[in-house]
C-alpha cells in the first residue's frame, strides 16, 4: 500500500510513499492536522494521483533568487552569444534578484499574481514595454526549466499578462533635409557613417563593425555579417550577427562606392604615416589610429550637425526608417525592403511601416466597382 491515514489525538494524518532514495530506502511524506478522516483521505488521493501521473513535486524551501542564479549561470548563460548573455545577466542581477518583491519567496509559492505585480512595477519605473516583455519571456524560460527539474508542477508565468508593446513614433527626414544634413557634414571624417546609414539602411553597429573585406566593389555589394557591440567589463567588440536574415548582401550605388574609395585612400595615407601605430583591424569606420569607433562619438557628431543644419532632430535609428520610407514611397516591394533591412519576416517590415502605405488601398473601392460593372 502506498499510503494510509490514521488518527492522531483529535486530528487525522496521512502517510504516503513518494519514492526511494539512492540507497533504495523508502521515502515517506506525512501531513496531519485534518479535522476529518475524509479530508485526510482526499489529500492522500490527490498526492497518489500526482505520483501515478508523474506530476508530484516535493515541496522545497528554495527561494527564487537562489534558483534563478543557479539556472542562469549554470545552465542558461553558456548557451547564449556573448552580447546576449551580457544583457540578460544585467536583467537577472538588476531586476530579478534586486528590486524584485518575490526574490526571497520560496519558488513553489510564486503565483501569476506575483508575476503580474512585478511586471506592473517595472512599467511604473519607466522601463520600455519591449524590455518588460523580454523579462516576461526570460521568466517563462526559467520557470519552465524548474518544471523539467521537478521543482514545480505549474509555470506561474503561463497565466501572467505582459504589457503590449508600445511602439515609438517614427521620425524621418524629408528629401531636402537629407541633402542639407549630408552637405553640412560632408568634410567630417565620419561622413561615411551617415552616408551608409542613409543609402543602405544599415544599423549603427553594422556600419561600425563593417570591414573592407566585406565590400565587393566590382559587384557593388556590401556583405553584412558582423556588428560592433558593447559588453560590460569587456568594452566594444566585433561580433557575428544573431540571425540568418541579418546576414545579408546590400547592393550599393556608384556614389557610395566612390565615397568608400576616398575613405580607403585616406586610411592608406594614415597607415603610411603612422606605420605600426595604426591598428590593423581592417575597419571601414575607425579612429585616426585604426581602432573601433565609439558609437557615442557618432551620436555626438550627429547631434552637432543636426543643430548646424537645422534639420528635424531624429535618432540614428530613424535614419534607417528614413531609408525604408523612401523605398516604400518609390514603390519597392515590401519583401525586397525586408531583405535589405535584414528583417526575418516581411510582416515585421509591413507592421513597422504600414502607416506609410496608404496609397496601397486608395484604388480598392474603384477596382471592386469596375470589376462588378464588367460582369453585369
Amino acid at each position: 500500500m502506498k499510503g494510509h491515514v490514521y488518527k492522531r489525538g483529535e486530528s487525522w494524518t496521512f502517510v504516503v510513499d513518494i519514492g526511494r532514495d539512492s540507497s533504495g530506502k523508502r521515502i515517506q511524506k506525512s501531513k496531519g492536522g485534518f479535522k476529518r478522516k475524509k479530508d485526510a483521505e482526499t489529500a492522500l488521493r490527490k498526492i497518489l494521483t500526482e505520483i501515478d501521473e508523474n506530476k508530484y513535486i516535493e515541496s522545497s524551501k528554495e527561494v527564487f533568487s537562489s534558483f534563478i542564479t543557479d539556472w542562469f549561470y549554470n545552465h542558461y548563460k553558456n548557451r547564449l552569444r556573448v552580447t546576449t548573455a551580457s544583457s540578460r545577466e544585467y536583467m537577472v542581477s538588476s531586476h530579478f534578484i534586486k528590486n524584485n518583491p518575490f526574490a526571497d519567496k520560496p519558488l513553489n509559492t510564486i503565483t501569476s499574481l506575483n508575476i503580474d505585480l512585478f511586471l506592473n512595477q517595472k512599467l511604473e519605473q519607466g522601463l520600455s514595454t519591449n524590455y518588460i516583455r523580454k523579462m516576461h519571456q526570460l521568466l517563462y524560460q526559467a520557470f519552465n526549466q524548474a518544471i523539467k527539474w521537478k521543482k514545480l508542477s505549474v509555470n506561474p508565468v503561463q497565466d501572467s499578462d505582459p504589457p503590449s508593446v508600445v511602439k515609438r513614433d517614427i521620425n524621418i527626414w524629408s528629401y531636402s533635409e537629407i541633402h542639407i544634413f549630408l552637405n553640412e557634414c560632408k568634410n567630417d571624417r565620419n561622413y561615411i557613417v551617415f552616408l551608409l546609414a542613409i543609402y543602405t539602411g544599415m544599423r549603427r553597429g553594422e556600419i561600425l563593425g563593417l570591414k573592407w573585406s566585406d565590400l565587393d566593389f566590382n559587384k557593388k555589394v556590401i556583405h553584412v555579417s558582423r556588428s560592433l557591440s558593447y559588453i560590460p567589463n569587456g568594452g566594444y567588440v566585433i561580433t557575428n550577427l544573431k540571425t540568418r536574415s541579418s546576414n545579408r548582401k546590400i547592393p550599393i550605388t556608384e556614389e557610395v562606392i566612390n565615397e568608400l574609395v576616398k575613405v580607403k585612400k585616406q586610411q592608406e595615407e594614415l597607415k603610411n604615416k603612422l606605420g605600426e601605430a595604426f591598428g590593423n583591424n581592417d575597419l571601414v569606420v575607425c579612429t585616426e589610429f585604426g581602432h573601433v569607433q565609439d558609437p557615442r562619438n557618432i551620436l555626438r557628431t550627429m547631434k552637432r550637425y543636426i543643430k548646424l543644419s537645422n534639420v528635424t532632430p531624429i535618432r540614428f535609428h530613424d535614419i534607417r526608417h528614413t531609408h525604408a520610407s523612401i523605398l516604400i514611397s518609390s514603390g519597392v516591394d515590401i519583401v525586397k525592403i525586408a531583405d535589405r533591412l535584414g528583417h526575418s519576416n516581411p510582416k515585421t517590415t509591413f507592421e513597422t511601416y504600414a502607416h506609410l502605405l496608404p496609397h496601397v488601398y486608395n484604388d480598392v473601392a474603384e477596382a471592386f466597382e469596375n470589376e462588378l460593372k464588367k460582369n453585369q
